[in-house]
């Protein structure tokens, strides 16, 4: 009886789980305006070491994105590639913490540079 109990609470945890990360992860779509949006969204890819941008959001199914959660990438948080690793994948500092990414990960990362933000704000 209590490790049927263990296992029900278990799913629903887990269901919980699943489903508050896929409120936070955006589906790309396809759109009519695609070459004009393509100069607005910047990718992580794009961006040249030490230029520091926001997270917008993130291309992935909400199950490989759920990892990227885990380690702090998470929509608003402050991202800074500092170096590229011998295969050419981006090393960035994620509000201070060190991560390795791959590089087909963070063309799937969609940010905003904090410049145009502080001219806005």
């Amino acid at each position: 009886m209590r490790v049927a109990f263990i296992l029900i609470w278990a799913r629903i945890a887990l269901a919980i789980r699943v489903s508050a990360v896929e409120g936070m992860v955006q589906e790309p779509q396809l759109d009519e305006n695609a070459p004009q949006r393509a100069v607005e969204d910047l990718r992580l890819d794009d961006i040249p070491l030490r230029q520091t941008v926001e997270l917008i959001h993130i291309d992935l199914p909400a199950e490989q994105a759920e990892v990227l959660f885990e380690r702090g990438l998470l929509p608003g948080c402050r991202i800074c590639p500092v170096r590229s690793s011998p295969s050419g994948d981006p090393i960035v500092s994620v509000d201070g913490t060190i991560l390795a990414i791959r590089r087909e990960i963070a063309q799937c990362l969609c940010v905003r540079l904090l410049t145009k933000l502080q001219e806005a704000g």
